[in-house]
């Protein structure tokens, strides 16, 4: 029988990721910030990033700090699927999950649709 010798802490960012991917699993919906042209968009130095959030209020305060003239908005997995998955993977957009801190957790559109768009996860 082998026997456990040390346990490890779990890496803070490491955790902050499986928190993030539960929630996104269980909220049903997800935000993003729109104006009249479209969806908010960012880059980094590596990607251009479609910024979204788990609820309004998170995305509200980002908008107020960093895009006055946005609104956040539903994204419903219907939504996802038909006009944000095509158009993201169209421009090679990487979608990031942030929160109210600002820290980004970026995904595939993939993973998108695995984690919280999956049909098995919408409520009945």
């Amino acid at each position: 029988m082998n026997r456990i010798k040390s346990l490890h802490p779990i890496p803070k960012d490491l955790f902050f990721k499986i928190t993030l991917l539960k929630s996104m699993m269980y909220c049903g919906v997800l935000w993003g910030l729109y104006h009249q042209q479209g969806w908010a968009m960012m880059s980094d130095h590596e990607d251009f990033i479609f910024p979204f959030w788990l609820n309004s209020v998170q995305a509200h305060k980002y908008a107020e700090l960093h895009w006055p003239d946005y609104t956040p908005r539903k994204i419903t997995p219907q939504d996802f699927q038909e006009s944000l998955l095509p158009t993201l993977t169209r421009l090679k957009v990487t979608p990031a999950l942030c929160n109210s801190s600002s820290r980004k957790f970026k995904l595939t559109t993939q993973q998108m649709r695995h984690f919280f768009f999956s049909e098995s996860l919408q409520p009945a």
